[in-house]
């Protein structure tokens, strides 16, 4: 949502809206595109969350740490980022 904001760069460039959080966004969505992929079912195990983090770990070469903190970090977020018509849940 706050990315169709007309003045959304200028929040960006003003520091009101840190960078790294636009960061999280691709890592996050990246993230749960991991997980359709590893389970078309839908059912989604420990082992296929934890492999969905493994994988984008790998992918930004970041630790699946960071990666567990972004997913928490984001899931309070995502209600502000994401728009109404996100596949994600």
């Amino acid at each position: 949502k706050l990315e169709k904001l007309d003045y959304f760069n200028s929040l960006l460039k003003g520091g009101i809206i840190p960078v790294t959080l636009i960061d999280y966004k691709v890592i996050y969505e990246w993230y749960l595109n991991e997980l359709k992929r590893l389970s078309p079912s839908g059912k989604q195990s420990t082992t296929i969350k934890r492999q969905a983090k493994c994988n984008t770990a790998e992918e930004f070469s970041v630790s699946e740490v960071q990666v567990y903190k972004i997913i928490q970090k984001m899931k309070g977020w995502k209600s502000f980022l994401f728009s109404g018509e996100s596949n994600y849940s």
